[in-house]
């Protein structure tokens, strides 16, 4: 494996920009001098995942990830160091002419993992089913399915549809040839094994949607029946390593940067009306399989945009699934969420194949609903309204749902709507909107007693511009770090922003004798007197690549947000030195003081003696 030179390693770093590959990734907002976000690494409601376009770093405070371009990408997309550089030489239009595969024998690289092997088996299977598809006399019935259903070739080589036959051993066949471990193909779900032992394929007679994770990674398919009413319409990959439904949107990697321009995410159902929409140009759109939306894939969506468009079925089943979809959005994740209903129950697909692009575009752009208008048209099924007992029960509804809006224009609009269509009068409506606001406020919790003054004061509903309360909470207080913890943490960034000031501060450590006490802090340490021994000037994206370990990464990232004095003296130094030298005889006094507390209890008078004059010497050495 030929290696990266590491002046070319410099020249990508240096040209590469990490506010745009992470942007790739997670939605970002300038925030100062840096860009906030939420973080891509656990889940999370408040952005606390910092990128900083100076240091070219990121850094998340909630999970303590960081480090530099290279290592988000290994992180986040499972690659080697090398991997990393390739896929950002890549993003930047950078020439690399080296092949790249794994087992390099950088100290980030991995050898090829068992997931790796998967999606490579995958990979195979797609390009045989797709050939099977467009150049076979198998694949022609399917071929002319697709193309009498209004699909161009050009869409079926861009989404690599292809065709699984009715054989039980075309794939395992196909790879058994290439000397393909069948088990592992087994565990991927494209092959399955018989009681009798004997290994068949799992999809036949159907044609294959391939489906790839949100890095792009081909990871699973869905096989469609075209010509047989014999068994599921569709069937897809069982769940496994690499594929997990409630982790995956369909053409979610693809339209990733299309979100971002349009910044609105269009939800589907299925993978033909995935299809039509991007031949459409609507190449934002991506769908959920036919399973419904789950707290993954808001994760994933929020990530990128705050705003979605829900387009499923037209159906009875599709506008019941846009209601749980929207409430998981709009409510529990607090999103901006639009409706699109398409008339006659139709779904996307048939809609743009029969009423054409320019059709769905105008609904698109200007027949979308609002998630108050279409909750109120949702909790009008089943309603008879010229039934009195209905009428009352939907106002009351509909009462409840005007009440959660924030805003007062919105409110009134909806009201004027209701006054209009029900010939009530808005001052009827506004008093019933307040009593109905009154009557679902909480209970203050009972103490027995009025509330302790240093538990604060119950809310109150303001009486005007919507439900003002919401129940106190108690919030444990922050704990202030020690100062020998703050001072190991300043020395160590004055260390790695500085090769003279390492030298400095090192000398004055040997002095007095003391090392970092934390075993992170330690280990740091220790890497940069590597790093500097070998003749590195100080350059914390360079040490991050040469980290060993993820741990360590992501403390230089911590030390490199933070925000010091440029103009630092030699005092300074000292006085953050002296603080290490006096935490580290603290914590032996309290060790001393153990030993001499057992000792009494064991009448090791001798020995308590010693240990007591020892501390009285500690005590009188930390006066120094």
């Amino acid at each position: 494996m030929q290696r990266i030179p590491e002046e070319k390693i410099d020249e990508i770093r240096s040209q590469a920009d990490i506010v745009d590959v992470v942007g790739n990734y997670v939605q970002l907002k300038k925030q100062g001098r840096n860009y906030s976000g939420l973080c891509p690494f656990h889940g999370e409601k408040t952005p606390s995942f910092t990128v900083s376009p100076e240091k070219q770093i990121f850094h998340c405070f909630g999970c303590g990830k960081g480090g530099n371009i290279f290592s988000f990408l290994m992180q986040i997309d499972g690659l080697s160091f090398v991997e990393s550089v390739k896929k950002v030489a890549d993003m930047t239009h950078i020439p690399l002419d080296i092949e790249i595969s794994s087992g390099d024998g950088s100290p980030a690289s991995r050898p090829d993992s068992q997931e790796g092997k998967m999606i490579e088996i995958h990979q195979l299977t797609s390009k045989l089913y797709h050939y099977l598809l467009m150049e076979t006399e198998e694949g022609q019935e399917a071929l002319q399915y697709l193309l009498e259903r209004g699909m161009s070739e050009q869409e079926l080589d861009h989404f690599e549809i292809g065709f699984a036959p009715a054989h039980a051993s075309t794939v395992t066949t196909f790879l058994k040839k290439r000397e393909v471990d069948l088990s592992l193909a087994v565990e991927s779900g494209l092959l399955t094994e018989r009681d009798d032992g004997n290994i068949v394929d799992r999809f036949r007679n159907r044609i294959m949607f391939p489906i790839k994770n949100d890095r792009g990674q081909l990871v699973g398919f869905s096989g469609r029946l075209f010509n047989q009413e014999d068994g599921p319409k569709y069937l897809n990959s069982p769940e496994t390593p690499i594929f997990n439904k409630r982790q995956i949107l369909y053409h979610f990697s693809d339209a990733r940067q299309e979100i971002r321009k349009k910044e609105e995410i269009l939800l589907l159902e299925g993978y033909m009306d995935v299809i039509s929409s991007v031949s459409a140009e609507f190449n934002n759109a991506v769908a959920s399989m036919g399973t419904s939306l789950t707290e993954e894939h808001v994760q994933m969506i929020r990530r990128v945009t705050n705003r979605a468009i829900i387009c499923y079925d037209g159906d009875r089943a599709g506008i019941e699934a846009s209601f749980k979809a929207g409430t998981l959005l709009a409510e529990q994740h607090k999103l901006e969420v639009f409706v699109l209903q398409l008339p006659n129950g139709k779904d996307p697909d048939d809609f743009i194949r029969s009423e054409g692009v320019e059709k769905f575009t105008e609904v698109y752009m200007h027949q979308r609903l609002t998630w108050t208008a279409f909750k109120l048209q949702f909790l009008r099924r089943n309603r008879n309204l010229q039934n009195e007992t209905d009428k009352i029960a939907y106002l009351g509804e509909a009462l409840a749902e005007i009440g959660k809006l924030d805003q007062a224009v919105e409110r009134e609009l909806y009201l004027k709507q209701l006054g209009s269509e029900f010939e009530l009068s808005m001052e009827a409506l506004k008093q019933q909107l307040q009593q109905s606001l009154v009557s679902a406020k909480p209970k203050p919790r009972d103490y027995g007693g009025p509330p302790p003054e240093d538990y604060g004061e119950y809310p109150v509903y303001d009486g005007g511009g919507g439900p003002a309360y919401e129940e106190f909470s108690f919030q444990q207080p922050t704990q202030t770090p020690s100062a020998g913890l703050t001072s190991e943490k300043r020395l160590l960034k004055y260390m790695l922003e500085d090769r003279d000031a390492f030298i400095q501060i090192r000398n004055m450590m040997q002095e007095q004798e003391i090392d970092f006490y934390h075993d992170n802090y330690k280990a740091l340490y220790t890497y940069l007197i590597g790093f500097y021994a070998t003749g590195n000037d100080a350059n914390p994206l360079v040490l991050m690549d040469q980290l060993p370990d993820d741990m360590t990464r992501n403390l230089v990232s911590e030390l490199e947000m933070m925000v010091l004095n440029t103009e630092v003296s030699t005092e300074e130094y000292q006085d953050y030195v002296a603080s290490l030298r006096k935490a580290s005889i603290e914590r032996d006094i309290k060790e001393k003081e153990q030993q001499l507390q057992i000792a009494s209890q064991q009448g090791e008078m001798t020995l308590a003696f010693e240990l007591a004059r020892t501390i009285t010497a500690m005590r009188a050495d930390l006066k120094k």
